[in-house]
């Protein structure tokens, strides 16, 4: 069976497949399928901290990092990130400190399991994409830390990087959304909008 750190609890979707949730949401949480996990909470971000606001929409640069990218890091679907959980399958992503909500080493902030649409529009120069306005919907699992990150060391929610980006998302090589939003463009850095959405949008399953 599954045995879950105080505080959560295990909540059995199938035969095969359970989970561990925070207590206070393993009721609501439930799976609906196998392939379709509800979130932790859709409404985190929006409360307290520097959390973002849930329905706005925000100017966004997507980078991507993890097996394989240029600066060695290790496989980012694995349970050791800031959150503690990774997707697989499903779309997940970093996303910049003033919306994660925490610094470095200090656990899960408060965007952990909030579920985001995002729309690349151009490439770092301002020049428009082959696939302009193809968007994807990912879940935050990790911390894209600010110290020593420009891309990610935005002055709150209304500072920007060196892109006018308001939010960075580093997109999780090994869940497949850098190839799902950057497509045949050519592209590993690109600019656009972000906005948080339900995780009902979201397509993947949670695994702790």
């Amino acid at each position: 069976g599954t045995t879950c750190v105080s505080g959560y609890t295990c909540v059995v979707s199938n035969a095969y497949y359970s989970q561990c949730l925070p207590a206070a949401n393993a009721v609501s949480s439930v799976a609906s399928s196998k392939t379709s996990v509800a979130p932790v909470s859709t409404s985190q971000a929006a409360g307290g901290g520097s959390g973002a606001s849930s329905g706005t929409t925000y100017k966004a640069s997507f980078t991507q990092y993890g097996s394989g990218d240029s600066f060695g890091s290790g496989n980012c679907n694995t349970d050791t990130t800031a959150c503690g959980f990774y997707t697989s399958p499903g779309y997940s992503a970093a996303l910049s400190q003033n919306a994660f909500g925490v610094g470095p080493g200090a656990g899960a902030g408060p965007a952990c399991g909030t579920c985001w649409k995002l729309t690349a529009e151009t490439d770092s120069s301002g020049n428009k994409l082959s696939n302009a306005g193809n968007s994807i919907v990912v879940q935050i699992t990790n911390l894209c830390p600010a110290s020593g990150n420009p891309l990610c060391s935005q002055n709150g929610l209304t500072g920007t990087n060196q892109y006018g980006a308001n939010l960075n998302f580093d997109l999780c090589l090994n869940s497949g959304a850098n190839t799902a939003l950057f497509g045949n463009s050519g592209v590993g850095l690109a600019v656009g909008t972000a906005v948080q959405v339900s995780c009902s949008q979201w397509t993947g399953t949670v695994v702790h």
